[in-house]
């Protein structure tokens, strides 16, 4: 019994395969999310996530009395978080209905990976999955807390996963704040080829 939406698996590409559209509902809403300074505001809404991170190297250090870090395995750390952004872009499609088709692929050039799915989905999964990867860094993190001083590399490795873990999904935590904010509870959010959009519950049993 199938669990998770279908995958497929694109390849290498110069641009994002655009997923075929869905038809919405026409009193569909389309959420407005500003791009002017996004990057900033993203790094801003992702603080409360890296800025303990950091703390926590500088804490770990000071408790025991000397660098507990090497950076050259804090460097295969960050290097290993990018070679797993598949994994993150396939925790991305989890939360989606059974029924939908997802699509991932890698941009070489721009040294990443990427998913796109037009199908509803309920405010909720939206949000879970726009958070899902998020575990790739609060993991390591979690072990590297508790990882013996003693264990410098694996500590330091540990430390690169969750600093890039926590911070390469800024865009998904501003898109998730205005789900939150802008989207009503028990609608749902559909991604379209021109934005995305919002509709209540009723719309989408119509669809069906």
């Amino acid at each position: 019994m199938k669990i998770i939406p279908r995958i497929i698996w694109k390849g290498c590409s110069h641009k994002p395969y655009k997923a075929p559209d869905e038809p919405l509902p026409p009193e569909a809403v389309k959420l407005e999310i500003p791009q002017d300074n996004f990057w900033m505001r993203a790094i801003f809404i992702a603080s409360p996530l890296f800025l303990p991170v950091i703390a926590s190297l500088y804490l770990k250090n000071y408790i025991a009395g000397y660098a507990v870090t090497n950076k050259l395995w804090i460097a295969i750390g960050l290097l290993t978080a990018l070679s797993l952004s598949i994994v993150h872009e396939w925790l991305h499609c989890l939360p989606y209905p059974r029924t939908a088709t997802a699509y991932i692929g890698i941009l070489p050039a721009r040294f990443m990976a990427y998913m796109t799915c037009n199908s509803p989905i309920s405010r909720t999964n939206d949000i879970i999955s726009s958070l899902l990867p998020t575990l790739l860094g609060i993991i390591p993190w979690i072990i590297f807390l508790f990882c013996p001083t003693g264990q410098k590399e694996f500590a330091s490795f540990c430390w690169g996963l969750a600093i890039m873990g926590v911070t390469s999904p800024c865009p998904d935590y501003l898109r998730t704040y205005y789900v939150w904010k802008c989207v009503p509870k028990h609608a749902f959010v559909q991604t379209t080829s021109h934005g995305i959009y919002w509709f209540k519950q009723t719309s989408k049993q119509l669809l069906n």
